[in-house]
């Protein structure tokens, strides 16, 4: 027989045992005499039998599957975190794929209850939900990524927010920056939340008072970023610094204020939130926080296959990993203070 065609069936019948028997020897388990074990071990050696992962996860009723849940890959954050995790998946021997949700609280609620529930071993979540209860109620091993859920039971990975819009506005401050206005989306997690208090944090400390004008709030998207910079520039007393509290939303500022030829570093000053590929190629280079994207993968990836193994859900004392971020001063600011 083909070794490419010998299935556990085939063991079986051979051995003369049931297939559970045989994926019960494959996995060490003790429920089998030592004479039977040997037989089966006999025939296996026989037919030369390579085992399937789906056969050696029978008895132990595992997948040896991981899930990454997102809420859309358009943004370069998700893929990095993505490839994080599928780069420590691949060393522990486990399978790993993507979803996205579209921020669709219906919709992951329908993945995770329909599907992953009976069919992965774990789940890595950046989540639409909200509400700590339906954290609860997931029957899996989950860490979250990015936006964590206090009360939710679960551990998490994120980073500090809060510094990295803290350190971007005191350095526009430091530069002699007064007129700064901030684009930033929802505030219905911790990410934006944090990184909101963390400009206002520097501006309090410089006495600056902030003005509603100089605040837009909207999505994370560059529609975002490119409409709020239009208005922001045709205000009568515009800003003379924009802090771009993401990528995406750093991208679309830098293509409004091409359009309108506004010259970043001279006209206006900018600083964004992550890199991206417009802030690093642009001329001048873009003043950024960088956080550590792929880290935040695999560091997930880790600790949930750490639960995994320790069949370990939720607790009253979950783990909060928080990853530092760092500034990246390039020539985006210009100094008024000369």
């Amino acid at each position: 027989m083909d070794q490419s065609e010998v299935t556990i069936k085939d063991v079986a019948k051979r051995a003369g045992v049931s297939v559970s028997t045989v994926s019960r020897v494959l996995n060490g388990l003790d429920r089998v005499s030592e004479q039977t074990r040997k037989k089966v071990q006999k025939v296996i050696e026989e037919l030369n039998y390579v085992p399937s992962s789906m056969a050696a996860s029978m008895i132990r009723k595992q997948t040896n599957m991981l899930a990454v849940v997102v809420p859309v890959i358009q943004n370069p954050f998700y893929p990095a975190v993505i490839q994080g995790t599928f780069e420590i998946a691949k060393r522990e021997g486990y399978h790993t794929f993507v979803i996205a949700t579209n921020e669709d609280e219906e919709a992951e609620a329908g993945y995770i209850e329909g599907f992953l529930n009976k069919n992965v071993d774990g789940i890595i979540l950046i989540g639409a939900h909200k509400d700590p209860e339906f954290y609860r109620s997931i029957r899996k091993p989950v860490v979250l990524v990015d936006r964590y859920i206090e009360h939710s039971g679960l551990d998490g990975v994120v980073i500090d927010n809060f510094r990295g819009a803290y350190e971007a506005t005191i350095h526009l401050l430091e530069n002699g920056h007064r007129r700064i206005a901030i684009i930033i989306g929802p505030q219905d997690f911790n990410d934006g939340k944090e990184r909101y208090w963390g400009y206002r944090q520097a501006l309090a400390e410089y006495g600056v008072k902030p003005e509603p004008m100089y605040h837009k709030q909207g999505n994370w998207f560059e529609d975002n970023g490119y409409r709020s910079t239009v208005e922001l520039m045709q205000l009568e007393c515009p800003p003379t610094a924009i802090f771009a509290a993401n990528n995406l939303i750093c991208q679309g500022t830098i293509k409004a204020l091409r359009d309108l030829n506004i010259t970043i570093g001279e006209d206006v000053s900018l600083v964004g939130f992550d890199e991206n590929e417009l802030a690093e190629f642009v001329r001048p280079r873009v003043t950024v926080v960088r956080r550590p994207m792929r880290e935040m993968g695999t560091q997930a990836a880790e600790l949930l296959i750490q639960n995994i193994k320790k069949k370990h859900i939720s607790g009253p004392n979950p783990k909060k990993l928080t990853l530092g971020v760092e500034l990246l001063k390039f020539d985006s600011v210009k100094n008024l203070n000369r």
